[in-house]
């Protein structure tokens, strides 16, 4: 039997189409089949991370998996494998165009991202080349949140909170619930939480076959992760299979190697085996995750780097980190000086004091600094606050030829702050309204932090006891030790809403130095100012 020339092209095209087919069959091969489309000019750079996320999803679409936590770095490529390349897999090489994916994140924006990108792929014409007979995409449902194709299959995105009643999907996938900024804030975690549990959880569209997914950088202890973990500690123990937990921290820690088990086989170990060893070298060197390390901070590190956030049980500001101003030294030229107010009206010993510190910004090494100048707090009725306000505004501080007057009051926003405000701009003095939002105490002392660490704050040091702060400022000290257990964390809002100031008009920032390797003004005096 003879083929004309056309058909001989035609059977070549579609042995070929067939043979690419199949290399594109696993999850992780068309992920890095597909990443030409969503991201064209920029190389692909594998590693064996990227496989076991595709393994670990390609078990929960053949029903091994119910329940899957994937806990993993930042910009660790984590979306893109589970909100980006599953649904064209899924619908594609993995021949069900059926399949509902109900997605959500805490950001409106990162889910119409991952969505287009999702859509993007199905649209290509290398898409449609392959897999453009399994099904059609429906002109009336095919929007940027959602999209279904002619096989009844969908791919729904939405926000946290953010779901109108009735959807649903086989797959429900949250993609970071928590945004970092807020996650430490008690009432936005808990209100996350409970819209995980009480709305998401019951929108699978059969209870026997659906499966949850959540892809997340740890945040807290009381996360949506944590939730879970708590909430079925037994089926995630259990190697059954149903539920699975994936960690894999930025740096191998040999205590806590993961390992997963399928239908109570085995499944996954974390291949590395020295501590420390990093998860993806080629994109994060050592040096880079220094880099990351120092501007978390400790928490930050522990949570969003290697993925087990550690108790808030005092010790997020750390004294140690305290740097001391060595008594014998001129002080440094002040480039711009700040007062920060914690308010409360009250002469009664018994109620919150109001607390003031004054901080002043200088430059070392080319990077900026910040001293204390004069911290206090004491139990003053309004008028009183007033007047010794306006009083210290007067002061000056530092040595005459390189001293400053204040240039900015930082004062909260809140209902004790409001006539203090008020009534130093009737006076005209460059008052500053601080409103940290939905940001509890916590949460901005956790922003504040990493520059405490990176070696940016200093005290002076104490002529009569030397290697220790002068003596006014150790109540600052012993504020930051008993945060957040203790109720005296008053000096702890003025310091954290000043380094959030500081950092938002541009005089603070970290950059990637080694301080242990920098010179110090006096290496004799590195150790804790607070220490006995």
């Amino acid at each position: 039997m003879k083929f004309s020339a056309a058909e001989l092209n035609h059977i070549t095209r579609a042995v070929q189409r067939e043979q690419q087919r199949r290399l594109l069959r696993r999850h992780h091969a068309f992920t890095k089949g597909a990443w030409s489309v969503i991201e064209p000019g920029t190389p692909f750079k594998d590693n064996w991370h990227l496989h076991a996320i595709s393994d670990h999803l390609e078990q929960v679409s053949a029903g091994h998996i119910r329940t899957l936590i994937i806990n993993i770095p930042p910009r660790h490529m984590k979306s893109i494998g589970a909100s980006v390349t599953w649904t064209p897999w899924e619908w594609g090489p993995n021949g069900m165009p059926s399949r509902r994916f109900l997605y959500s994140s805490y950001a409106g924006s990162l889910s119409v991202r991952d969505s287009l990108k999702a859509r993007r792929i199905i649209q290509s014409a290398w898409y449609h080349e392959l897999w453009g007979d399994a099904f059609e995409l429906c002109g009336d449902q095919n929007a940027k949140l959602r999209f279904e194709n002619s096989k009844t299959g969908y791919r729904l995105a939405t926000s946290v909170g953010g779901l109108g009643t009735g959807e649903g999907g086989d797959i429900v996938a949250v993609d970071d619930p928590h945004n970092v900024q807020e996650a430490e804030s008690e009432a936005v975690r808990t209100s996350t939480v409970d819209w995980w549990s009480a709305t998401m959880s019951t929108r699978v569209n059969d209870p026997e076959t659906g499966a949850f997914v959540i892809i997340m950088q740890r945040v807290h202890e009381g996360d949506v992760t944590g939730f879970e973990l708590k909430e079925r500690a037994d089926d995630f123990k259990s190697q059954l299979g149903e539920c699975v937990h994936l960690c894999l921290p930025a740096r191998f820690e040999v205590a806590r190697r993961c390992a997963t088990y399928v239908n109570g086989v085995k499944f996954f170990e974390d291949p590395r085996t020295k501590e420390g060893e990093l998860l993806w070298p080629e994109r994060f060197s050592d040096r880079a995750v220094k880099t990351l390390e120092k501007k978390l901070g400790e928490y930050g590190t522990a949570g969003q780097l290697q993925q087990r956030p550690a108790p808030i049980g005092g010790g997020l500001l750390k004294p140690k980190f305290v740097r001391l101003w060595p008594a014998e030294k001129s002080l440094p030229r002040l480039v711009h000086v700040i007062q920060s107010y914690d308010t409360a009206y009250t002469e009664k010993t018994t109620g919150d004091p109001t607390a003031m510190l004054a901080l002043g910004v200088f430059e070392h090494r080319g990077q900026h600094r910040v001293l204390l100048l004069d911290a206090w707090q004491e139990h003053l009725h309004y008028p009183a606050l007033r007047k010794r306000a306006k009083e210290d505004f007067k002061a000056w501080y530092g040595d005459d030829d390189s001293g400053a007057y204040t240039t900015k009051v930082v004062v909260e926003e809140k209902s004790s702050g409001q006539s203090l405000l008020q009534d130093l701009r009737l006076a005209n003095l460059p008052v500053f309204a601080y409103n940290p939002g939905r940001a509890d105490k916590v949460a901005r002392a956790e922003v504040a932090a990493p520059y405490l660490e990176a070696g940016l704050f200093y005290m002076l040091e104490s002529k009569q006891d030397p290697g220790m702060a002068v003596s006014w400022a150790r109540f600052v000290l012993k504020d930051f030790e008993g945060f957040p257990n203790s109720d005296d964390d008053h000096s702890v809002d003025c310091f954290t809403q000043a380094i959030i100031y500081l950092r938002d008009a541009g005089f603070l920032r970290i950059d990637a130095i080694d301080i242990e390797d920098e010179e110090d003004y006096d290496t004799k005096r590195r150790g804790n100012p607070y220490a006995r």
